[in-house]
């Protein structure tokens, strides 16, 4: 293998000993030239790491293999941050623990990014919906990146992405730096960034195998009582806020904050009120004055419905 390889699949995973085998197999078995596997795990408490080193230590193919482990656990926004200052390939395929990639992924993400001229900042593709036992449910198409061409058609309309399924060049993390440790939605933040620089393309194939969590934030909210359903929208606001502020910066660096400001303010003040409704103690309804309060510029009806349904069942 060369110095710098030209491709680096990562491996995320936090607590997902029961799927990482079958992840890392599939990263390990992806064809045409060799390339760096990068191993990441997020301090997970269960085994999830030792099986990385097992994997790592019995293999003998073709590709290079390096294991890592954050200290204490990061979070998704503080671990993507450490795997792309970890990984040495010009472009980054990402991989969820629990996910499997088909073994043609690689090679075909790098023969989408010299298609053109190595110009992309981020590759896409769709996915094939998996259960959480493992059965395929069909394919999932996401939206055509090379369809939007500039920031002006991201203002106009923000692009379907799963982030599963995306492929980053290591260019685009160094040019608009780490994101938020708050910031969960990697793949919005990513999109928004390579259309503001060297655009970004989808695969017409489904290329992963994209496994449904069985403790997804929609499972757990059906589970919840009041109390709990209040803490995950709180936790939930957050993680939405955090989006739109790191939109913000990366579109102040890309010198057009303006328009995405313009673009995202409908979306931003619902997303402040949403915060808002859910900021105080479980045990209380929303504060009454959030009703007509003006600092939120959202529609009476909207605001109305949104507090009554806090109010009588936390969200």
């Amino acid at each position: 293998m060369s110095s710098t390889p030209l491709l680096t699949v990562v491996v995320f995973a936090y607590k997902q000993a029961a799927f990482i085998d079958a992840a890392i197999d599939s990263a390990l078995g992806q064809q045409g030239e060799p390339i760096e596997v990068l191993l990441s795990d997020d301090a997970s408490p269960d085994d999830t790491y030792a099986r990385m080193q097992a994997k790592a230590a019995a293999y003998q193919g073709p590709h290079q293999v390096v294991v890592r482990r954050n200290e204490r656990n990061l979070g998704i926004g503080g671990h993507f941050n450490a795997v792309m200052e970890a990984a040495r390939g010009e472009m980054v395929l990402i991989m969820a623990g629990d996910d499997i990639s088909l073994p043609e992924r690689a090679h075909r993400t790098l023969d989408a990014w010299e298609s053109t001229g190595r110009r992309a900042d981020l590759i896409a593709s769709h996915v094939v919906d998996m259960s959480f036992e493992g059965e395929d449910l069909g394919v999932i198409q996401v939206a055509d990146l090379a369809k939007w061409q500039s920031m002006a058609d991201w203002c106009r309309e923000r692009p379907y992405v799963i982030g599963a399924a995306h492929a980053i060049s290591k260019r685009l993390f160094q040019r608009f730096g780490p994101m938020a440790l708050d910031c969960h939605y990697e793949d919005q933040v990513n999109t928004l960034r390579a259309i503001a620089a060297g655009g970004a393309c989808t695969i017409d194939a489904a290329l992963v195998r994209y496994r449904q969590g069985g403790m997804s934030s929609a499972a757990a909210h059906r589970r919840a009582g009041p109390v709990e359903r209040r803490a995950l929208l709180r936790a939930a606001s957050a993680r939405h806020l955090a989006v739109h502020q790191q939109w913000h910066r990366d579109a102040a660096l890309a010198g057009c904050l303006p328009e995405v400001v313009k673009a995202t303010e409908r979306e931003w003040h619902r997303e402040r009120y949403a915060a808002a409704l859910v900021a105080g103690p479980d045990h209380e309804w929303p504060a009454l004055s959030l009703l007509w309060d003006r600092n939120y510029r959202v529609s009476a009806g909207w605001r109305l419905d949104k507090w009554r349904r806090v109010a009588q069942r936390g969200g």
